[in-house]
């Protein structure tokens, strides 16, 4: 949403079916609010009724005529911990109607980009680890700020194969990359597979310092929120936004405002070349066929030597 931001709830009256209306280049009247029971609520006004949508778990479509040529649709809120997916949720929605003067049309794009926010809501997933999210803020950061401008937003999304729990965080081309999110004081980071460091390509171990903050603090970068909110933003096509959907609900996102929005502050962002002789083990380090996993952890100043940039 190009002007809009999860602050525009803020102003919302806590007063039960208080709405206000957004100002958006729209032939649809789009308001936002809380609606009788509370909820937090986005509507839009058509004079032509909607196409038919269904409520989820989590989300409540609600649709009815209000006069002959006065039609709702509301999407509510019923999870009160899901605020801040609930505003990307709302602004993506609003973006998707913003410029078009054609009503009907309007109301089938604002449902095709419901459709393909639809599952996100549809129920209550495992909630998070700190260290999950930590390292899906790391990923979404290297998307931001590093992939999509150097390869645009479309290969970057479906480069990323680490919310797949694939061997690379990102393989690109004939490129890899391992992304790996630590505390600002980490000494050393850990590789939890041999095969996440082994290729018979050079690639990248890309080394993210956090330190966290607290909630008032935003960058704009700053939590799995604003750069999910940043990485949609720069999304045109409705495959690729409901591909980068999907792989966040495969990472584990689980709606909740403590993923969405636990601060950070990145106080580094290092890429080290992983080829010859950088200090990693792979398959043929193993000399007995008994094992089957195995973890280890590299001293991050004793690579320095691999620095990129």
């Amino acid at each position: 949403m190009s002007n809009y931001s999860v602050q525009l709830f803020d102003s919302v009256s806590n007063e039960a079916g208080s709405q206000k209306k957004l100002d958006v280049d729209t032939i649809l009247k789009v308001y936002y609010g809380m609606n009788k029971d509370g909820n937090l609520r986005l509507s839009f006004l058509s004079t032509v009724p909607s196409p038919k949508m269904e409520s989820t778990k989590l989300l409540h479509v609600l649709q009815a005529q209000e006069l002959e040529s006065a039609y709702w649709t509301s999407f509510d809120l019923l999870q009160t911990t899901a605020k801040q997916a609930f505003f990307s949720f709302c602004c993506d929605l609003v973006e998707s109607v913003e410029g078009i003067q054609d009503e009907r049309k309007a109301l089938v794009l604002l449902k095709n980009r419901f459709h393909i926010w639809k599952t996100m809501f549809t129920r209550e997933r495992d909630k998070i680890t700190d260290e999950v999210i930590k390292g899906l803020f790391g990923e979404l950061y290297f998307i931001d700020t590093t992939l999509a401008p150097k390869y645009g937003i479309i290969a970057a999304i479906e480069a990323w194969s680490g919310a797949e729990k694939a061997v690379k965080d990102f393989s690109i081309d004939e490129d890899w990359f391992e992304i790996k999110a630590v505390s600002a004081s980490t000494v050393s980071v850990k590789i939890t597979s041999i095969a996440q460091l082994a290729s018979d390509m050079p690639g990248h171990l890309i080394i993210i310092r956090l330190e966290q903050m607290s909630e008032v603090f935003s960058d704009g970068q700053s939590s799995v929120g604003e750069l999910m909110q940043s990485i949609l933003k720069k999304i045109d096509i409705d495959e690729t936004r409901e591909l980068f959907i999907k792989k966040l609900l495969a990472y584990g996102f689980d709606l909740s405002d403590s993923c969405c929005s636990q601060k950070y502050k990145v106080m580094s962002a290092t890429s080290y070349c992983v080829k010859e002789g950088f200090p990693r083990l792979v398959e043929a380090d193993i000399k007995y066929p008994e094992i089957c996993k195995l973890s280890y952890e590299i001293i991050i100043n004793s690579i320095e030597r691999f620095k990129e940039g």
